[in-house]
Parts: structure tokens; sequence; C-alpha cells
């Protein structure tokens, strides 16, 4: 009897054995298997884009659970490489927003010290040029009270000379007093003219000696008042 029994429950295990296998290979054979596999190789390979579509197709005719599995993790796989894609790409623009920002900064800053230089430079010129004009000018009242100063001195020597020269006249044509003039013949005469006028030949000689020699020590003395104000 018992030996009855256990034939009869090797058998049932049998036929259901038998019947797994063939539901097993039965299902290898299906597309929605298939399409799992594919997934699969397309995954190992990087694929994953490839391998969700494969996962879809095999989930529309197969309900195997490690089917919808898999294609949740490899969705969440793509879904965190597409946000992480994204924050690079926005973190790539903020930094170039940035550097575009330091750059115009950096123009603007360089504009900015070339006018200022600009400015300085302008501003200089214009001082030196009022110092210049200064200069110039003191240089010109200087030369022209030098000059006014020369002048007097010099028309005071030719009054006080023209003052000797008369005076030196005068007591030459003046008779001696308590002496009866004496009459000069014609040669005494022709001789005494021609000491007058070699005598006024003489003065006018000095005199012009004399004004040549006040022209150079003038020029002299403006050369030397030059090259003193250019040593400073």
């Amino acid at each position: 009897m018992f030996k009855k029994v256990l034939v009869l429950l090797l058998g049932i295990l049998l036929i259901i054995f038998g019947i797994l296998r063939l539901k097993r290979d039965k299902a290898i054979e299906e597309p929605g298997y298939l399409k799992f596999m594919n997934g699969n190789s397309l995954v190992k390979e990087n694929k994953t884009k490839e391998a969700l579509e494969e996962y879809k197709l095999a989930m529309d005719t197969n309900e195997d659970i490690n089917i919808k599995k898999n294609f949740e993790i490899i969705k969440n796989k793509v879904d965190e490489e597409k946000q992480n894609q994204q924050q690079d790409n926005q973190q790539n623009q903020d930094q170039d927003q940035k550097n575009n920002e330091n750059q115009q900064q950096n123009q603007q800053q360089d504009q900015q010290d070339k006018n200022n230089s600009q400015d300085n430079n302008k501003q200089n010129d214009q001082k030196n040029n009022e110092q210049n004009n200064k200069d110039k000018k003191d240089d010109q009242q200087n030369n022209q009270k030098q000059d006014e100063n020369q002048n007097k001195k010099d028309n005071n020597n030719n009054q006080q000379q023209n003052q000797q020269e008369n005076q030196n006249d005068s007591q030459n044509n003046e008779p001696n007093k308590g002496s009866t003039p004496k009459e000069l013949t014609p040669e005494e005469k022709a001789m005494k003219q021609k000491e007058e006028e070699l005598r006024s030949i003489m003065q006018r000689l000095e005199g012009n000696e004399k004004q040549a020699f006040k022209n150079n020590e003038r020029v002299l003395n403006t050369s030397e008042n030059k090259n003193s104000e250019n040593r400073w």
C-alpha cells in the first residue's frame, strides 16, 4: 500500500515538473521575454535609453515582475543622469555668465583708467602751459624793466656828458677877465677853426664809443640774466 502511494506521489511530481518546464520553455520563446533579454544586454553596453524601450515592449506582452523592476531601476538611473547633466549645464552657464560679467567689469575698469590717465595728462599739460606762459611773461617783464633802467641810465649819462661838454665849451669860449681880447690873424683863425672841428669830431667819436660800450654792457647783462634763469 505504501509503495502505491509513493509511486502516485512521484508521478504527480513528475507531471508538475514537466508542466513548469513546459511553461518556462514557452516563456523563453515569447517576444516579451526576448525583449527583456535584449534590454539587459543593452544595459551592459551602457545603452540605457535603448534598454528602456526594450523593457517597455517586453511589458506589453509579458507581466513578469522582474521586467518591471529592471525598467524602474534603469529609468531612475536615466533620470538621475539627466538631472546631473542639467545641473552641469546650469553650472557651466552660470560660470560663463560670471566670466562675461568679470570681463565687462575689467573692460569698464580699463576704460575708466584710460580716461583718468588722459584727464591727468591734460591737466598736467595745462598746468605746464600755464607755468610756461607765466615764466615767459615774467621774463618779458624783467627784460622790459632792465631795458627801461638801462635807458634811464644811458639818458642820465648822456645828459651829464652834454652838460659837461657845454660847460667845457663855455669855459673855452669865455674871455679871460682883466685881459684885452687879442685879434687873431687869418692863419690863427684857420688853425683855431680846424682845432674846433677836430675837437668836435673827437667828441662825437668818444660819444659813439661810449654808447657802443654801454650797448655791449647791456647785452652782456641781459645774456647773463637769461643764463642765470635757465640754470634754474
